[in-house]
C-alpha cells in the first residue's frame, strides 16, 4: 500500500494516555490537493489522519500515535461507544479515534477505486491497534456529530467494512498457509521465535546471534517492522522475522 506522507502541524503529541478504538469516516467537502491545503494550514485548526481521493491514493497527515483534530465536537452522538467521564461529560473523540477523510461531497458518488483502498486502509489500521472491523468500530463523523451530514448519504459502509474484512482475510489466509520455501538463514541478532508472525504476543522462545535456522516456507503479509514484512516458518511452525536473518537476497532468487 502506498501512503504518501503529506505537511500537517495541526495535531495534538500522544494521545494523554488513550488508544485508537474506532476508525471515524468523513468527506472532505472538496479535493483531495483541497485537503492537503487546508489541512497545511496552521490556522485551519483541523486535520485527520488520512485522505484518499478518487483514484485510491492514500495521503497521510498525522501519525496514528498522535492525535488529529478531526471529530472533537459532540452534538446529540449516536454512537453506542462514545466515551464519558464519571461526571458524565463527553471525553475528545480525538483523543481514541482514528480519522479518515475521503474526496468529494456528501452528494458524490464512491468510485470502487476509492471503497479498496479506503478498505484496505482500515483493515491495516484495525490489524494495528486490534480493532474490530464492524458498525460500532467504524461509524460515520455524524454519529459523532449530528449537526453535520459526514460523510454522506452516498457511502455504503456495509461495503466498506466488507472490503476491510476481505483484506484482513487475504492477510490471515497467507499466514495461515505459508509460501512452501526450504532454505536457512543465519541469525543478526538474538531473534524471537513466535507462533505467528507479528508479535501481538509474547514470543516462545529466543536464539542467539550467529544461529543457522531452517525454514520450510515463508509469508509475506507478516508484520511490517522496519520495512520488511517477510517472516519465515520452521518445520516446528513457528516464525521469525526476515531482517534478523542475513542473505534475504539469496532467499529472494529462490521464489
Amino acid at each position: 500500500m502506498n501512503i504518501i506522507k503529506k505537511t500537517c502541524p495541526n495535531y495534538s503529541t500522544g494521545r494523554t494516555g488513550y488508544r485508537p478504538e474506532a476508525i471515524v469516516i468523513h468527506v472532505m467537502d472538496g479535493t483531495l490537493v483541497g485537503t492537503d491545503s487546508w489541512f497545511a494550514n496552521p490556522q485551519s485548526n483541523v486535520s485527520a489522519h488520512y485522505g484518499i481521493g478518487k483514484i485510491g491514493e492514500i495521503h497521510n497527515y498525522v501519525v496514528e500515535e498522535n492525535t488529529a483534530w478531526h471529530a472533537g465536537r459532540i452534538n446529540t452522538p449516536s454512537w453506542k461507544l462514545i466515551k464519558r467521564t464519571i461526571n458524565g461529560d463527553y471525553i475528545n473523540p480525538n483523543l481514541y479515534t482514528i480519522g479518515i477523510e475521503h474526496e468529494g461531497t456528501v452528494d458524490s458518488d464512491w468510485p470502487e477505486t476509492m471503497y479498496q483502498s479506503s478498505g484496505n486502509l482500515i483493515a491495516q489500521i484495525a490489524a494495528k491497534w486490534n480493532i474490530p472491523i464492524d458498525r460500532q468500530h467504524v461509524i460515520g463523523h455524524h454519529e459523532i456529530y449530528a449537526l453535520k451530514p459526514c460523510p454522506g448519504n452516498k457511502v455504503d459502509m456495509s461495503k466498506l467494512i466488507a472490503v476491510a474484512i476481505g483484506d484482513i482475510k487475504t492477510h490471515l489466509d497467507a499466514i495461515a498457509n505459508p509460501t512452501p520455501l526450504q532454505g536457512s538463514g543465519l541469525t543478526i541478532c538474538a531473534l524471537n521465535m513466535r507462533f505467528k508472525p507479528n508479535r501481538d504476543i509474547a514470543p516462545v522462545y529466543t536464539v542467539n546471534k550467529g544461529t543457522v535456522l531452517n525454514y520450510v516456507g515463508y509469508s509475506d503479509q507478516g508484520e511490517n517492522i522496519n520495512k520488511v514484512s517477510k517472516w519465515y516458518c520452521t518445520e516446528d511452525g513457528f516464525w521469525f522475522w526476515g531482517g534478523g536473518v542475513e542473505n534475504n537476497s539469496t532467499v529472494d532468487q529462490k521464489h
